[in-house]
């Protein structure tokens, strides 16, 4: 039991710590973990990322009809007095124009990029050079050479967005401020995709970590825990060239299995209080004797 408890309590600490600790600084880090997949099930991952290649933001006619939308109905959200709406609209002129002289300045680069990722569509629909050994080896340098220049080109990028958004929200008064931070939507955006990621799983690790120290719900959380494990060690397959090591999410896994099977709960937890409500609920109703 001793040791059950521990178990249980052991991992709850660390959801809840790693869930904390996204809470704190709620910067963007599925897209790097998907894009990175290895593996069986890696183009499903891969397929999760937003603007995994960068097009939508490498898009100026798309970037400055956002950019125009956004900094009108931040106005309009936080309430902008006439000053504050010139101040924005000289703030959407300078970023854009910073946003111009970038792209103009890498035109080189950027029909470089495009041009590989249409060489790369063009392989992977070739099922020969997928089986290949050499051919394998030109795909590979293709990706590396992508990767490369998408360093180069979309990072910046990112910089004038996130600097744009918050020069803008600088604007606010601080009885504004209160309305809450406005921010740039993202084109192309899916229900389930990184950024929806980055903001479920905050919460997620969060609650499995009080609901296992809690010892309260303990199956189910203990299930949703393990099988959050399981799409991690999908995401880097056992095996697979250049597959990080997952073995301690499959040791905290099944460790989860156990407590799930087990019922840890029970022991030193809330299940042990909320077991004998349930079954009161749930038990069967007698029918009317003759």
């Amino acid at each position: 039991m001793v040791a059950l408890v521990a178990l249980r309590i052991g991992i709850g600490c660390h959801f809840y710590r790693e869930g904390a600790a996204k809470l704190r600084d709620p910067k963007p880090y599925s897209a790097g973990f998907l894009g990175n997949a290895k593996g069986w099930f890696a183009p499903q991952f891969h397929n999760l990322v937003w603007d995994a290649d960068g097009l939508a933001r490498l898009d100026y006619e798309q970037t400055e009809k956002i950019w125009d939308e956004f900094h009108v109905r931040a106005g309009e959200r936080l309430g902008f007095d006439e000053a504050q709406k010139k101040a924005a609209q000289q703030v959407f002129l300078a970023r854009l124009g910073q946003l111009e002289w970038f792209l103009n300045s890498n035109a080189d680069e950027i029909a470089e990029y495009r041009n590989g990722l249409v060489r790369r569509a063009k392989n992977h629909s070739d099922a020969a050079r997928t089986e290949v050994a050499s051919l394998k080896g030109q795909l590979e340098q293709i990706e590396r050479d992508l990767g490369t220049l998408k360093r180069d080109l979309v990072p910046p990028i990112d910089q004038l967005w996130r600097g744009y958004q918050l020069e803008v929200n600088a604007l606010a008064t601080e009885a504004q401020k209160q309305r809450g931070m406005q921010s740039i939507p993202k084109p192309g955006r899916r229900t389930l995709d990184s950024e929806s990621i980055d903001g479920l799983i905050r919460y997620f690790d969060v609650t499995i970590g009080v609901l296992l120290i809690l010892g309260l719900f303990t199956r189910p959380a203990a299930i949703l825990g393990a099988g959050f494990l399981a799409s991690v060690i999908a995401s880097q397959w056992p095996g697979s060239p250049g597959a990080v090591p997952v073995w301690p999410q499959f040791i905290e896994m099944l460790g989860l299995v156990v407590l799930a099977a087990i019922g840890a709960g029970q022991f030193a937890g809330l299940d042990r209080f909320l077991s004998p409500i349930c079954r009161w609920c749930c038990r069967p109703k007698q029918g009317n004797q003759s």
